[in-house]
């Protein structure tokens, strides 16, 4: 991401989490060590053998796109995403609340409405 479009004001944001979340699942190429992605792990060796055969192979190789590389783009993309989300539900959570029939705002008249049953710019029932 360029702050301010200059490249040596550029913030590298690296996604960890998902990194993670990838390497415990078998992902290799960001050197984690933990379950999946730790080579002589009991968990590895049980994967390879029992219930996982094939997996840490089609992970691991570079043809296919089963998991991406994550980089700072896909963090920033998640975040406006989660954005958009979360001003969505707090507009419609605020719209039922609003409405003459909200049994979860029973003190509207505290809040500025002449009689229980107001609604927004009604002037009152």
């Amino acid at each position: 991401m360029l702050a301010f479009g200059t490249p040596e004001k550029q913030i590298l944001i690296k996604p960890i989490f998902a990194q993670w979340i990838q390497s415990v699942r078998g992902k290799n190429s960001y050197g984690f060590d933990v379950l999946l992605s730790l080579m002589n792990g009991p968990s590895f060796n049980a994967g390879r053998s029992i219930w996982l055969p094939g997996w840490l192979n089609v992970v691991n190789e570079n043809s296919n796109s089963l998991f991406l590389k994550i980089g700072p783009g896909d963090f920033l993309v998640q975040h406006a995403i989660a954005l958009s989300l979360h001003t969505t539900i707090l507009i419609l959570v605020n719209g039922t609340l609003d409405t003459c029939s909200s049994k979860l705002m029973p003190d509207k008249k505290d809040f500025g409405y002449s009689f229980p049953c107001d609604g927004p710019r009604r002037g009152g029932t």
